[in-house]
């Protein structure tokens, strides 16, 4: 009796909602709050494995919002990102880069920089797509004074792989004797 009133308490700890509070810091500060109960529970028999979480709305949604984008759930799919090859032209006065899309990719990161040979190691990328093209503001080509160099990253649930340098040069004429 005593061993079954020990395994009915710890059932019922189990399932007891957990209360998690968002990370605040640097320039972010997120005002949430959510009560899940949840974990990852398997059960195997023969060849067969089921897994299953409880009070998840959110499980395997993506929730995006500015240069940011969150996976939601404890679970996310392995994965495994494509480099997309990416093309670069002059339209008008802006850069635009597009390339084919694969569906390994959960997303697409675009890093700028005015120096060549720069890894896209920076925390926060120029922008963050999940389209197959993106268009670079005013004034990205035609400027003899700047030219921009660009790595477009293919992106999954924690993996990345990223294209080569491309750039968008522009450059004066000197009139020779």
């Amino acid at each position: 009796m005593k061993r079954m009133i020990i395994l009915l308490a710890a059932a019922i700890l189990l399932f007891l909602p957990v209360r998690s509070q968002a990370q605040s810091g640097g320039g972010y500060n997120l005002h949430w709050a959510t009560i899940d109960g949840g974990g990852l529970t398997w059960s195997t028999g023969g060849a067969f494995k089921l897994g299953g979480t409880i009070g998840q709305h959110d499980a395997g949604s993506q929730h995006t919002g500015g240069d940011y984008t969150l996976q939601g759930g404890f679970w996310h799919e392995a994965c495994s990102p494509v480099v997309v090859p990416a093309t670069i032209t002059c339209n008008g006065d802006h850069v635009e880069l597009s390339w084919t899309a694969n569906a390994a990719n959960k997303s697409y990161a675009i890093y700028r920089s005015t120096s060549p040979y720069q890894p896209p190691d920076a925390p926060n990328p120029h922008a963050v797509v999940t389209t197959t093209s993106w268009s670079d503001g005013a004034n990205t080509c035609g400027d003899t004074a700047t030219n921009y160099y660009y790595v477009v990253r293919a992106v999954c649930v924690g993996a990345h792989a990223d294209d080569i340098e491309r750039a968008e040069f522009d450059f004066g004429l000197v009139p020779g004797n």
